[in-house]
Order: C-alpha cells, then structure tokens, then sequence
C-alpha cells in the first residue's frame, strides 16, 4: 500500500481513508487530485491527458500506467526525491503537468500539500516544501510578493513557457535548487532539466537517464526513449546538440519570420528584449511575432501587453537592441493589447492574441 498522505484543507488524510472525504466541501483542486489517487490506487491502466494547445489545436493522448511510472522514476533519479518528501500540487490536475506531480508523489511516496492554481501559490503554505512545479507567472509573482519563502522550498521545476532574463537572475540569491524544464504531453512532461543557479547552474538541458535525442533535417529535436513508445518523437523546437544528452534550444520551427527572404528567429529577438526591458525598466509581458507585410512578407513585430509605449520609450527599445541583434531582426512595429489570450493552461495564445489586436482595429 502507498504510504502517501494528502493535505485536505488543513487536515492531513491517508490514502486508505480517501473514500470517507465529502467531496461536496472540497475545492475543485482538491476534487480533482482525489479523483486521480483513487484512479491510481485502483490500478487504472490508461490514463488520458489533452495537449495545452499554445503550439497549435488541443488534442487527447492517452499513455499506459507503466509509462506514467517510468516517467516519474526518471524525474525521481535526476533530482533526488526520496520517500516522505512533502510536494505541493499547485497546478491543475486536470493536465498533464499538475497531474504527473501527483503521479510523481504517488510513486516516490511522497506526501502532498494541495491548493487550487493561482498567481501564488506559497501564500498559504505554512510549512517546507520538498518539491512544487510552478509555472513562469507564478515563479514571478512569488518573486513579487512572496519571495522570502522561496528559501523554505527545495527544489522548484519550472515549465510552460521560458524564463525572463532578469527573472532567472533574481534566482541567484536563492538556496533552493531551480531548474527549467524540457518537454511536452507528448513526452510525459520533462525529458531534460536546466539548472538555473548555484554553483552547477546551466546553460543547456541536460536530458534524463535513458532519453535519446537526435536532430532531423530541420534541426529540430528528435526524442526517443522506451518508456515514450517505439516510435520517435519528432518535435518542432530547432536545437544545437552540444553532446549526446546535452542541448541548446534555439526557438520554435513554426514561428520562424520569413522577412524578405531572411529567416529570423523571435525567441533570439526575446531573449535580447528581456535584456533591453530589464535595462530600461519596462515591466510587461511580450513577444515577437511574424506580421503580413506587402513588401517583405512578413515584418518582425513586438507584442506588448498593457498600454503601447509612447514614440520616446519605443525608439528607446529599437536603438538599445542595436547592440544585440542584426538590422533585419529588430522590431518594425510594436503592437499591444489589453490582456494576451491564454490558453487554459496559462501559456500565451500567440495566434489568438495577434487574431484579436486585428479584429480590433
């Protein structure tokens, strides 16, 4: 029997006592998680999970119990959880990414502190955490708010989106061991990690025991691994291969800009932004997309959310970038709009956010 226990409320349950709990008193979090538990005690043998869609339509993929288990050993392995760790689940449960934290607890025996997703998730956490999954937004509103807590946390992973540059920055004065992840519902969540901080911080990924990865004729990231299925996975990130399990991820294959004949990569263009923002202290969020343009095809465009920055602050950007990127890479236009579309998962919706500014003019 899984020793686990669960965090209710404020009342610690084992899982054999799962079935007296009323449901009609819990948060739908909580509803979920306890939904899975049972799911898993029962030895369930598939499992079924969608895509977030922030890389394109939604779709359902379902996986085998032994892969799920696979998964969470190699995770297990490469951060040293251990038996009677407390984690928290503070992602929703529904996907993939909140559902394998769970998962993880389950195999590793780990006990679980539960609470409904939200902006931050530490607020209420009254004692040390082993090991959380947070998303970029929460990771910076922690930062914001809440950040003396972060020391009481072990190990944070952090997934869904990329990191700003002067959030992984911020991190350096911390104890925990952070770390951003690689991957997709295709693969089970991660298949590699990148320190960000401490003495063996990164600047690559570094894949998990037993994953291969190669490159196709695109230079985008092949993966396989037996716990994956047979097939390989072809994914749509170009990478640099530094060794065979070690990679730089450069950007999207689909959202490269083709601006006058010239292939521009944005997330390149985003990774110099985050730089001139932190210089000039601009607090948004962004990003860089290809518009129509008659002439080139498509012109490089920066995306803000909140207010457009007037003509002073905007040729402020341009001519700081200067420094960082070719003629061709640096913003022709810069677009705004109120909130960015996000999809449930709280990635940025790039096509629907740019299809609304549009719609709106």
């Amino acid at each position: 029997m899984i020793k686990s226990k669960i965090r209710i409320g404020d009342q610690w349950i084992t899982l054999s006592d799962l079935s007296t709990i009323n449901t009609e008193t819990v948060t739908d979090q909580e509803k979920k998680v306890i939904a899975l538990c049972k799911a898993w005690l029962s030895n369930q043998s598939v499992f079924e999970f969608h895509t977030s869609g922030s890389t394109g339509i939604p779709k359902k993929i379902t996986f085998a119990r032994n892969q799920l288990i696979q998964s969470a050993k190699l995770t297990e392995q490469a951060i040293h959880l251990q038996k009677e760790f407390t984690s928290l689940v503070c992602l929703d449960a529904t996907f993939i990414a909140g559902a394998l934290m769970v998962i993880r607890s389950l195999v590793t025996e780990m006990n679980m502190i539960i609470t409904s997703p939200s902006a931050n998730p530490l607020i209420n956490i009254d004692q040390p955490i082993d090991f959380v999954a947070l998303v970029p937004y929460q990771l910076m509103t922690i930062l914001e708010e809440d950040y003396k807590n972060l020391n009481s946390v072990k190990t944070i992973i952090i997934g869904g989106a990329t990191l700003r540059y002067e959030t992984i920055q911020s991190l350096q004065q911390f104890n925990t061991n952070f770390y951003a992840t690689y991957g997709m519902t295709e693969t089970i969540t991660h298949i590699a990690l990148q320190k960000l901080n401490g003495a063996d911080r990164q600047d690559f990924f570094k894949v998990l025991p037993g994953i291969k990865i190669s490159v196709d004729d695109r230079e985008c990231l092949v993966i396989q691994a037996d716990h994956l299925g047979k097939d390989p996975i072809t994914t749509n990130d170009i990478v640099t291969l530094l060794d065979k399990d070690k990679f730089q991820w450069i950007g999207r294959y689909d959202q490269v800009i083709n601006t006058g004949g010239v292939k521009v990569h944005p997330e390149k263009i985003e990774r110099a932004l985050e730089i001139v923002f932190h210089e000039l202290n601009i607090n948004h969020r962004f990003f860089v997309s290809g518009v129509s343009d008659t002439k080139l095809g498509e012109h490089v465009a920066l995306v803000m959310e909140g207010p457009s920055p007037d003509q002073e602050t905007t040729q402020k950007i341009k001519s700081t970038l200067e420094l960082y990127l070719k003629r061709y890479e640096i913003p022709k236009s810069v677009l705004s709009i109120e909130r960015f579309v996000e999809t449930l998962t709280q990635k940025i919706d790039r096509i629907a956010t740019i299809n609304a500014i549009q719609h709106s003019k």
